[in-house]
């Protein structure tokens, strides 16, 4: 491997466009050395925006090219799996978007793959990027609630626009520098999975499994559809694999300029921690009267979507931690598989855990 980290990038959408590639292009131990779309019009555009001299419309392609050690797959969720399997099998480190694959013994194969060659395997949750994140783990993980009793969440987002393949409407809001989301990426449950527990719920059961070090055992879920093809609003109870409990309730119907909400409250024996992600905000109250609460985040530290890439070149580069882990992020799909199974059946489901040894 070369001075620099030569990575090539999977997918020329929205997400890449916007927060990898110039992530990726402004790290001076990065070079990036090819990108892969299948789409030939996405494809020429994000060569003459970002660049970038090899293109290729198959990311088998890339991955076989010899012009890459790590690539970022950035594409619709039911990809992600043969897209993944594919690089590792190249021995390229892979980080994955999230959210990683849509069913657990998916994830459990590549992570057995991964570790079988000592290959590097991130997916793509932000939060985790946070000082606040490290400093709610520490918290938690270092008894300062105590023993964990529940962990309740709320996550209401605006993307009820993606989900009625409108992501036009966002324009103004998220101001795309060269792409949107394509209109089926998350509209489609062909492609998606599902819709707010894919897109959304995601990221905060992926947080709470991070903090805690726990994973759910079992899920009992209620989800609505609306007149969409993948779920808006939903209900979720859940128990801990220790017997705690936790909760998680999630919408993406707000509308652009509504404020949205994602909190994480955590409650133990001695007391709890409130965690609002979006806001930047952190607090503890014990049970002994102690209040304490931590410097707020910047505008720009509360989502560092930048972060996720330049912190998987340092993992490669043997100079940093992996905050968003491939373990954590397969427990997470088998939370979400765990739900969408719930609410299909209306009856508490199992949580799978194909990793146990």
């Amino acid at each position: 491997m070369s001075d620099r980290i030569r990575v090539g990038v999977v997918g020329t959408g929205w997400w890449a466009t916007q927060f990898h590639l110039p992530s990726l292009l402004r790290n001076p131990n990065v070079a990036v050395t090819a990108v892969a779309d299948p789409a030939p019009q996405r494809l020429q555009k994000a060569d003459q925006h970002f660049g970038i001299k090899a293109s290729f419309s198959d990311a088998r392609e890339l991955f076989a090219s010899g012009l890459v050690d790590a690539v970022i797959i950035a594409t619709p969720h039911a990809t992600h799996y043969g897209l993944v399997k594919a690089a590792l099998e190249h021995d390229l480190h892979t980080l994955c978007e999230k959210p990683f694959v849509l069913e657990s013994k998916q994830g459990y194969e590549l992570l057995r793959i991964a570790r079988e060659r000592s290959l590097h395997l991130m997916v793509g949750y932000t939060y985790q990027f946070t000082r606040h994140a490290r400093l709610v783990r520490d918290m938690v993980r270092q008894g300062r609630i105590g023993e964990l009793l529940l962990v309740s969440g709320l996550f209401a987002s605006m993307v009820e626009a993606y989900y009625r393949a409108r992501p036009g409407e966002y324009a103004p809001v998220f101001q795309f520098p060269v792409f949107g989301p394509d209109a089926r990426t998350y509209s489609d449950p062909s492609l998606s999975g599902g819709g707010q527990a894919q897109t959304q719920i995601t990221h905060a059961m992926n947080m709470v499994l991070w903090v805690t070090g726990r994973r759910a055992s079992e899920v009992h879920a209620y989800m609505q559809r609306r007149d969409l093809a993948v779920d808006l609003v939903d209900g979720i109870a859940y128990r801990f694999d220790n017997g705690a409990l936790g909760t998680m309730s999630s919408t993406g119907s707000l509308q652009p300029g509504q404020p949205q909400q994602q909190e994480l409250r955590y409650y133990g024996t001695r007391g709890y921690i409130l965690q609002e992600m979006i806001h930047g905000k952190v607090s503890f109250c014990g049970n002994d009267g102690a209040v304490e609460t931590a410097p707020d985040l910047t505008a720009e530290e509360v989502y560092p979507a930048g972060a996720v890439s330049a912190g998987f070149v340092d993992v490669i580069r043997g100079v940093g931690d992996n905050p968003a882990d491939a373990q954590t992020a397969v427990a997470t799909v088998g939370f979400l598989e765990a739900a969408y199974r719930s609410a299909a059946t209306h009856a508490p489901v199992a949580v799978e855990d194909s990793g146990k040894s």
